[in-house]
């Protein structure tokens, strides 16, 4: 057969694209009509192994992301080149087609991957970017919503990395893909679930958009599974953590009654962040806070109490060590005070064993005198406790006259 038959799509196509991953550095080199490709190009299909070590191979426990590891792979994105605004409508058109229509996985993460490096490639001054991204939103929810693990994961970095360099201009989309975020929350395959739950925290510590949190109480309140109410109740907890007053103002209703429900909530992890989040408000809201404390019966009202003091660790190990170090601290005052006690230990006994301890302190003086003395004077012990020391005294003068 002729050599021109084995590639019959590059030979029919004028320009196909061919991503190049020998150079490490994603950019997209073209091919020529004649059906030669540049030798650049040529290791696609055997250098798709070298990525899936990032995102292609399936369900491995060190694939799974982490926020320590999700920046990395945020860098893993294709180099775009778009110079005018035409440019990059028709490639967010391009970008759109394939993640909708595209039967190719492959296809569908490279797409998401060129996403990502629209990011980088300087367009976001351009005028209609933000509503040409935004325009994206079904194709993305579509991805996070696909059936393959590794495009799910794909989409949540590519959807981190546009929280991430957009900020709250994400808003917007960002209010649209956390629903279909917080439902991979509820899928069994940890690979997907994991990268959702970091996918979350991101958009909710990058981009700050109002909007967007009746979308997350609303889970805590209303969602009927314990996972999904915990992850939100932590996301919760985020908001308080990092965004400003004034958005967390607006929402101070929807924050409140997801702080009340989450600390009635039957999940018990769903109760810890929540309490931690009472106590959040409770340093910008302390008047409404004591007034929320009021609602709750007394168990719960113990529970926010142990959890703010174990919230200070400092305070909660201090109490523990404040009883040993009183008795350090105590310890050299007490010495001069310890060799006391034996003392008194001493005296204690003789007031209380009266007659006993009358003779016992004199039994050990008696043998000396014993020595000296006949066996006679074994007699004048015996006459000592019954008539006492006066009365023997006459006697041993008697006996001796």
């Amino acid at each position: 057969m002729d050599d021109n038959v084995e590639n019959p799509r590059l030979a029919s196509s004028d320009e196909s694209l061919v991503e190049d991953r020998n150079g490490g550095s994603g950019r997209i080199a073209k091919s020529t009509s004649s059906g030669t490709l540049n030798k650049r190009a040529m290791p696609l299909k055997k250098s798709a192994s070298s990525h899936k070590k990032g995102g292609l191979s399936s369900g491995n426990e060190s694939e799974l992301l982490t926020e320590e590891n999700l920046d990395t792979y945020i860098q893993d994105y294709n180099t775009v080149d778009i110079s005018s605004q035409k440019e990059l409508t028709d490639f967010c058109n391009n970008i759109s087609d394939i993640l909708d229509n595209s039967d190719d996985w492959e296809k569908r993460i490279v797409a998401l991957r060129d996403l990502r490096g629209l990011m980088y490639c300087g367009v976001d001054h351009f005028k209609g970017f933000k509503a040409t991204v935004n325009a994206l939103s079904r194709s993305i929810e579509k991805a996070l919503k696909d059936l393959r693990s590794q495009v799910v994961r794909e989409a949540c970095i590519t959807v981190s990395a546009m929280s991430t360099e957009m900020g709250n201009d994400f808003g917007v989309l960002a209010e649209k893909l956390l629903t279909p975020i917080f439902s991979i929350l509820l899928i069994n395959v940890k690979v997907m679930n994991v990268s959702a739950h970091v996918c979350a925290r991101r958009v909710i510590s990058c981009t700050q958009y109002s909007k967007m949190v009746p979308v997350i109480c609303d889970q805590v309140t209303k969602s009927k599974s314990a996972m999904c109410r915990r992850r939100c109740a932590e996301y919760v907890e985020l908001i308080w953590k990092l965004w400003e007053l004034s958005l967390i103002t607006k929402n101070l209703s929807i924050l409140e009654a997801s702080i009340k429900s989450g600390v009635n909530d039957a999940d018990s992890d769903t109760r810890t962040i929540s309490r931690q989040s009472f106590w959040l408000y409770h340093e910008h809201f302390p008047k409404n806070a004591e007034n929320m404390m009021k609602l709750f019966d007394a168990s719960k009202r113990k529970m926010l109490q142990e959890t703010k003091m174990g919230k200070a660790a400092p305070v909660g190990a201090g109490s523990s060590s404040t009883l040993k170090r009183p008795t350090k601290k105590l310890a050299p005052g007490s010495s001069a005070t310890l060799p006391k006690p034996p003392t008194m230990s001493k005296s204690t006994p003789d007031l209380s064993q009266l007659g006993k301890t009358a003779s016992l302190p004199r039994q050990p003086k008696t043998p000396a005198r014993v020595q000296g003395a006949p066996r006679s004077s074994a007699s004048s012990p015996a006459t000592e406790k019954s008539t006492g020391v006066s009365t023997t005294q006459p006697r041993t003068a008697g006996g001796s006259a």
